[in-house]
């Protein structure tokens, strides 16, 4: 790469590639300020540390790096991560608008034909991710006599009432060149190498739906709770045969690592699996116990002692669930085509899921939804399938709202892209807690949407609307009516409150 470091109170470093386009990514670093600095303003007013100056550095314990001063006179000494031109497992492409790094999907398999999720198990700081190879493709003993024969011929047993599903049957061998088909795998990877370190391979015909890391409770743990890699599938052998599914939980376990290889010291562990009778379309958590979607119903899964899931609760919905969200005794399912439902968990007497409200007109296509939240306040946010961001209050006292049973809408905004993953976090800042959603589309970008109080609230809307007043737009074009959502795709919107 072809460097100019630029210092100043936000330093930038530019870099000129083999693409020969100008690439700018700004030099963070972290704001520990002197003793005598951290309690006056500059420690408030300034995130990152400023550079006054910069020169090249290298040395045998940092080749080819840089050496830095900063305005608070400390002297910094460091270098870029591997470049991903150095042919590096993991090395950094600096040549694009954010630094990238690309990993190969682990060194057991080859011939990888997908990927089915990534999620991160926190406390061992593994990678698992649901990887699929090329298998055969077969049809299953389409005849149900001949399978329940075939079944106690294979179990030595003499019983006739033998009900065997489509996905355990045997396969008729019609051809000697089989279609080719993925075969799922879970896979978990090693955070020093990136190799794969174990591995589980599911059923034939068998495909990851979904997969997350949810904290469940168990009496393994010190604190009540551990967190679990669930993963959610689905049979799939053809538009003739009924859809079925399972649920599986890993945990991820300390081994004996093998010689020379110290980063094999974790194993996955399979504390229980159970079969259902359709496709696990979304996983959750609510009040540590396992929420899983299967086709239209959703269930409420208590993970017991003796490694087994015991049902709690259930709920009915309509259509096709999308996403399950949990937070404080609240789920938030959103189905694909009855809209957004918000419902409480109700643990004391008789264990039930009772739904508060619902949108008001029950159409809209969410994919994706998850909750704000800033101090006591709180705001449902919904994507739906054609790539626009839509917000939610419920309140019960509002007269429009029904006595809570109407969601109100409070906004909307265009994103021009398809979402493809919300994600909540929880902010540090601050003094009264405050949830950040990280909003992943298939453009490549990722929004952060957050609740503002009201005081910058008003303060970035004036700016906005004295912006866009003054600012003449690009080819006469409307910034507000691009990022507007279609007339015919608003819901009800409730007036805002006086």
């Amino acid at each position: 790469y072809a460097a100019v470091f630029v210092t100043g109170l936000r330093p930038i470093l530019i870099l000129v590639g083999s693409k020969r386009f100008a690439r700018v990514h700004p030099v963070r670093m972290d704001a520990r300020l002197p003793v005598w600095a951290r309690d006056s303003a500059e420690a408030l007013v300034t995130p990152w540390r400023p550079i006054t100056a910069v020169a090249r550095f290298h040395s045998d314990a940092c080749a080819h790096g840089l050496v830095a001063l900063t305005q608070a006179g400390t002297l910094v000494i460091g270098a870029l991560a591997t470049p991903a031109s150095a042919k590096a497992r993991g090395g950094v492409n600096y040549d694009a608008a954010w630094p990238t790094r690309t990993l190969p999907v682990g060194t057991l398999h080859r011939g990888v034909a997908a990927l089915g999720g990534v999620v991160f198990h926190k406390p061992s700081g593994s990678w698992v991710v649901a990887s699929a190879t090329t298998d055969k493709f077969f049809i299953k003993e389409p005849n149900r006599d001949v399978a329940a024969r075939q079944a106690r011929e294979d179990t030595g047993t003499g019983d006739d009432l033998v009900l065997v599903h489509a996905h355990l049957r045997r396969d008729v061998r019609t051809t000697s060149v089989p279609p080719l088909q993925p075969r799922a795998h879970v896979d978990l990877l090693s955070p020093v190498t990136w190799e794969t370190v174990d591995s589980y391979q599911l059923e034939h015909n068998e495909h990851v739906a979904m997969m997350r890391t949810l904290s469940l409770e168990s009496a393994q743990s010190v604190g009540g709770r551990r967190d679990f890699v669930c993963v959610g599938t689905a049979f799939v052998l053809g538009e003739d045969v009924a859809t079925r599914g399972a649920v599986y939980v890993f945990d991820v376990v300390d081994v004996v690592p093998l010689p020379g290889r110290p980063q094999t010291n974790r194993r996955l562990k399979l504390l229980c699996r159970e079969e259902l009778p359709g496709t696990i379309s979304a996983l959750g958590e609510l009040r540590g116990n396992l929420v899983m979607s299967v086709d239209s119903k959703v269930y409420v899964r208590s993970l017991q002692r003796a490694e087994q899931l015991v049902s709690v609760a259930f709920l009915n919905c309509q259509s096709w669930v999308r996403s399950l969200v949990g937070f404080n005794g609240l789920l938030l399912v959103a189905d694909i085509a009855s809209g957004l439902w918000l419902a409480a968990f109700q643990e004391e007497g008789p264990t039930r899921v009772q739904v508060l409200g619902r949108d008001a007109t029950s159409s809209l296509p969410v994919d994706h939804a998850d909750f704000l939240v800033l101090g006591r306040r709180m705001q449902l946010l919904a994507a739906d399938s054609l790539g626009a961001l839509h917000l939610f209050s419920y309140a019960p006292y509002d007269a429009h709202s029904a006595g809570g049973q109407r969601l109100l809408r409070r906004g909307g905004f265009n994103l021009r892209s398809p979402v493809n993953a919300v994600s909540r976090l929880v902010a540090a800042a601050g003094t009264e807690p405050r949830h950040v959603c990280l909003v992943a589309t298939a453009s490549g970008a990722v929004h952060a949407v957050s609740m503002l109080p009201e005081k910058t609230f008003k303060r970035l809307h004036r700016i906005t609307t004295r912006l866009v007043h003054s600012t003449v737009p690009l080819a006469g074009l409307n910034p507000r009516e691009y990022r507007s959502v279609p007339s015919h795709r608003r819901q009800y919107q409730a007036p805002r409150p006086t």
